[in-house]
């Protein structure tokens, strides 16, 4: 009200000195002036510098929200679709209101609007109940603990909210939401695995829209062998993208590098990782829904609505993991879509008669490793699973056959890069499991015996030979 009465009378006086110009301010009206404009201009400054933090003294409660800088994220309690629990979360402000990327107390959600967010002196992060109970935590803490120590909680332009330990000019960071993904991938947002810390990043879509409580399938990047992402509801494998061939990885339809987003893959001693940057202004996010479909959205302001831009599910993949099972290769347009390799033939052949192709191809001969073996090249495949795998990132394509060829229980071998003509080696040992049939043109090399192949080339001799007699005949 002071305030208000004061800037009524300086209104007041402009107005009349606008109309008086030669009525002058008293040095006293001018010092009241500058005062008011001072105070005016520290409380703005101060109110627009903690929008998007929170800060160790700060009451946090139901109904109190953080901005980030650029006003797209906002970080609040809420009641997703029709339930009445109430959880924090991070959601879109600029565009689409209310549209959820991450939720912290997902397991344990409130059953009212008592709930308030604490940020400790040690830098964890805590809900807590009406009945100050502690529902969650981020486990997070400052490594050395001063009467200095300073900490805040930050909303990022990006969506992240980050605990920031503050207390020297080189700012460390505690933890991040970005490492605890819920349904939503965004832009710089890593899915993968630290190797340091052992933090691993998977996406878990939620139960319903009603319910963001985990759901039945894991979205996680396997490290075992050469990587690749894999979906899992419960122990059951659902389907797998095919390792990263240096541009993308095999399974996903998409142009890397474009115009608008680019995939990075970072594979070293220290962490195992994917992730996208957005390089053009635009909108996206990739989200992962409860009933195992992954859509690509993309916000469109001329509809102000979220365009589907690619879309997946396990139907895609030859109905999911392994499907014809050791030795075999899929094709989605082709009916019956299981096929042996060159080389192999039904393992089961009355199950193969009745649509069931899970036991797979055996091989016609077998590898014999004294007597030797050659290699036959098929090319337009998602490559087999790369889990027990090996690789080297240096070798050359000969290297890799020779590596290949010495080894007994060595089944076949690639390129792991396809760029600059191709580098890197693969190794697969054992059976060769969920090949699938694409447009891709990275060749892959399967160890036959020599024998095998040996038949073949007397075959196409003996067809050639029989090409030039009849055509001689008809001369």
């Amino acid at each position: 009200m002071l305030f208000q009465s004061i800037i009524k009378r300086r209104v007041k006086f402009a107005i009349y000195h606008n109309h008086h110009p030669n009525l002058t301010p008293t040095s006293m009206e001018i010092g009241s002036m500058i005062l008011l404009f001072s105070c005016v201009l520290f409380l703005l400054l101060s109110s627009c510098a903690t929008l998007d933090t929170i800060s160790t003294n700060q009451v946090f409660r139901d109904g109190d929200t953080i901005v980030s800088d650029d006003n797209m994220f906002e970080l609040g309690f809420f009641s997703p679709g029709k339930s009445k629990n109430r959880y924090l979360g991070i959601w879109y402000k600029k565009i689409s209101t209310g549209t959820v990327v991450w939720v912290a107390n997902r397991e344990t959600p409130i059953k009212d609007k008592s709930g308030m967010l604490e940020l400790s002196k040690q830098g964890n992060l805590q809900i807590r109940s009406g009945d100050n109970t502690v529902i969650w935590s981020s486990k997070s803490m400052v490594f050395t603990m001063s009467n200095n120590t300073v900490v805040v909680v930050q909303l990022l332009d990006t969506g992240n909210l980050v605990v920031w330990d503050r207390t020297t000019k080189d700012e460390s960071e505690i933890w991040q939401s970005f490492d605890h993904p819920g349904n939503t991938l965004l832009p710089g947002m890593k899915h993968g695995k630290d190797l340091v810390t052992g933090i691993e990043r998977v996406i878990i879509p939620w139960k319903s829209a009603d319910d963001p409580s985990p759901g039945a399938y894991l979205h996680y990047l396997d490290t075992n062998g050469y990587p690749q992402p894999f979906v899992s509801q419960g122990s059951v494998i659902r389907w797998r993208l095919g390792p990263w061939n240096g541009l993308k990885f095999q399974g996903v339809h998409m142009e890397n590098p474009n115009p608008i987003y680019s995939v990075q893959f970072v594979f070293n001693e220290e962490e195992i990782y994917f992730k996208y940057e957005l390089k053009a202004s635009v909108v996206q996010r990739v989200l992962m829904l409860p009933d195992d479909i992954t859509v690509h959205l993309r916000w469109m302001d001329q509809t102000q609505e979220w365009a589907v831009h690619t879309i997946r599910a396990a139907t895609d993949s030859c109905g999911g993991y392994g499907l014809c099972g050791p030795y075999a290769s899929c094709n989605a347009n082709r009916y019956p879509p299981c096929k042996c390799m060159a080389g192999f033939e039904p393992q089961v052949l009355d199950e193969w008669d009745r649509a069931n192709w899970s036991s797979g191809c055996e091989r016609k001969r077998a590898l014999v490793c004294e007597s030797g073996s050659e290699f036959k090249k098929i090319s337009g495949v998602i490559f087999p699973d790369t889990r027990g795998s090996w690789y080297n990132h240096s070798m050359t394509l000969e290297e890799c056959e020779k590596a290949c060829r010495t080894k007994c229980n060595c089944t076949a071998y690639a390129n792991s890069d396809i760029r600059n003509g191709g580098s890197g080696c693969l190794l697969w040992f054992d059976e060769l499991m969920d090949t699938t049939e694409n447009d891709d043109k990275q060749d892959l090399y399967i160890k036959l015996a020599a024998s095998e192949l040996a038949g073949t080339l007397h075959l196409y001799g003996f067809n050639l030979i029989l090409s030039c007699y009849i055509l001689l005949t008809l001369l």
